[in-house]
């Protein structure tokens, strides 16, 4: 059984523990790597031996950060046998991949540092703050407790993490926390002007290519509430671009005038990966995601459907605007 614990409960229970396996997401975004990084250089600090895996690698868009180029596929091997494992920014066990959640259950110390609201506890222990905006702002709290100097490495990779989850402190979750523990990590060292340069204002070729095909087939329902888009496999061997270069772009679907929801359908093989977005009051993670499987936060969730991209996206676009109607 899970047990629910507090960050500094975490961070004990980590100092006594070494051979460090930290995981993240499938589909990892800045915030499960930031952190992840963040975490792991704390934990170099305290000499422990750790390693970090995401599902597919390294991030090529967040590859500028420190330990980067040493991330770990969980589907390949490993420099060690970990026998402990810390997910963190996964909000339920399906969300480490089918490698990730074997290397998780085959440790034997497992726990979990999430701030999704949705996530049911997971692990031997979990730390989980809904009400955080990002998994990096738990993370600059759980490094203070480690007892760590932060240093400048770690104040950029958690930087990365809460800006990231916060549409560089534009979106709704930008709360009085997610700003302190920003500028934590600003006096700790973190150059906000090269980190918002490389983040928020510097786009690949292929990623342009990319924000253009998919904006350009974009959809609206008739009231003009919900807004909806394509990306395909097609779509990407075109452009060239990467599945990470998609990442964004569901924004540009929100940001229209009197979208309320907008939903971006990506192909996956077989399966969709469904990303939602919605303006207050909507809950798309409630409304939407969770009863279809899925989780998230309030205005941001998610949902992998074991179905092919259109018949995925008719189930979603019905419940968005059964959303609408409540």
């Amino acid at each position: 059984m899970s047990k629910r614990v507090t960050i500094e409960c975490l961070a004990e229970w980590l100092q006594a523990r070494d051979d460090i396996a930290l995981l993240g997401h499938v589909n990892p975004d800045g915030d499960a790597m930031g952190s992840i990084l963040g975490i792991g250089c704390a934990l170099s600090a305290l000499g422990k031996r750790w390693v970090a895996c995401l599902p597919g690698g390294t991030v090529k868009l967040y590859g500028f950060l420190m330990g980067a180029d040493a991330i770990a596929d969980p589907r390949d091997g490993l420099p060690f046998a970990p026998k402990t494992a810390l997910a963190v920014d996964v909000s339920e066990p399906e969300r480490l991949g089918e490698a990730g959640a074997a290397l998780f259950e085959g440790c034997e110390h497992r726990a979990v540092l999430d701030h999704h609201g949705t996530n049911p506890g997971f692990g031997q222990l979990y730390a989980l703050d809904g009400s955080a905006a990002a998994a990096g702002e738990m993370a600059v709290e759980l490094i203070d407790c480690l007892g760590v100097e932060m240093s400048r490495e770690m104040a950029e990779c958690l930087f990365v993490a809460v800006s990231t989850d916060c549409g560089n402190f534009n979106y709704a979750n930008t709360t009085p926390g997610a700003l302190r523990a920003a500028a934590r990590c600003v006096e700790a060292g973190a150059d906000v002007s090269r980190l918002t340069e490389r983040l928020y204002r510097t786009r690949s070729v292929a990623r342009t290519r990319l924000l253009a095909e998919v904006l350009s087939g974009f959809s609206l329902s008739e009231d003009g509430r919900v807004a909806w888009a394509r990306l395909t496999e097609a779509m990407l061997a075109e452009t060239g671009a990467r599945r990470e270069d998609s990442e964004g772009i569901i924004n540009y679907l929100l940001e229209m005038e009197g979208v309320m929801i907008a939903v971006l359908a990506t192909e996956q093989g077989g399966d969709t990966k469904i990303s939602l977005r919605s303006r207050p009051p909507v809950s798309v993670a409630r409304s939407v995601a969770m009863p279809l499987g899925g989780g998230g936060h309030d205005q941001a969730a998610g949902i992998h459907m074991a179905l092919p991209l259109e018949a995925a996206l008719e189930k979603v676009l019905e419940r968005a605007e059964r959303a609408l109607k409540a």
